[in-house]
């Protein structure tokens, strides 16, 4: 009789735990997506300036050690050899004052406390002190990650370049006031520039106003006259903060022309 009234406190015990034992909890929001963060390094300088010849192949060798999966470098002239009204305007852009605007000025996702003015401003005549300090402002750029997924296709058709595709935020914040816009630079041997930027597509830039969590953005650029046969051509589309102080680019990605 004992056996029997143990037997069937056990089978209500092993029904009880069937029934309530495993009790659902509250799923909670989940992270977003990691993204990984690509540096768009630019160096404003101009042909004939003697310090930006002596910064130009340290951040070009930088580029090799990355990799463009890590840190894009695009060379930028304001004034003089190969300058175009679209430099101009973003160097002004970024310096409305005279005086911030002496070369070489090396940026690092945009205007932050990573700029380096001048060929190096802790041992200007020290190549390794330069590589080290921008080294260490790449990697503190590398570190923050992104809240920006880009993805890109491209289609050439009679000189027709026709770049496609569209951004997502990957964050659990809302983005204001940013903007998609790209640059189309290519090696110059005779001038020693390896990225030398020929095209900014300001006037074909997307302006969005916010971004919610998990929002995605289109786009499309239409560039003309493009010889990828003859011409060394290369790309980066970027996403931008229009305005604030640090005009801070959230991501950069490569694109393979």
């Amino acid at each position: 009789m004992i056996k029997k009234v143990l037997f069937v406190f056990i089978l209500l015990g092993i029904l009880f735990l069937m029934c309530f034992g495993c009790v659902p909890t509250t799923p909670t929001e989940g992270e977003p997506e990691s993204v990984d963060r690509i540096v768009l390094m630019e160096i404003y300088m101009a042909i004939g300036c003697s310090h930006c010849e002596e910064a130009k192949p340290i951040l070009e060798q930088l580029v090799e050690d990355y990799g463009n999966d890590q840190l894009i470098l695009v060379e930028e002239a304001p004034w003089g050899d190969y300058t175009t009204s679209e430099i101009s305007n973003r160097y002004e852009w970024y310096f409305p004052n005279d005086y911030d605007r002496g070369i070489p000025n090396i940026l690092f996702n945009g205007l932050n406390d990573n700029r380096i003015q001048g060929y190096s401003s802790s041992n200007p005549d020290n190549p390794q002190a330069f590589k080290a300090e921008a080294e260490n402002a790449i990697d503190t750029e590398l570190s923050k990650g992104s809240k920006i997924l880009i993805n890109a296709l491209k289609s050439l058709d009679n000189g027709v370049l026709t770049i496609t595709g569209n951004i997502e935020n990957k964050s659990n914040s809302t983005l204001n006031n940013i903007e998609i816009s790209g640059m189309l630079f290519k090696e110059r041997s005779s001038a020693g520039l390896k990225y030398s930027v020929t095209d900014i597509f300001n006037e074909q830039k997307v302006e969005i106003a916010t971004l919610l969590p998990g929002a995605v953005s289109s786009y499309t650029f239409t560039l003309t006259g493009i010889n990828l046969e003859i011409e060394d051509n290369h790309g980066v589309i970027f996403v931008q903060e229009s305005n604030g102080s640090d005009q801070e680019i959230l991501q950069a990605y490569y694109l393979e022309l």
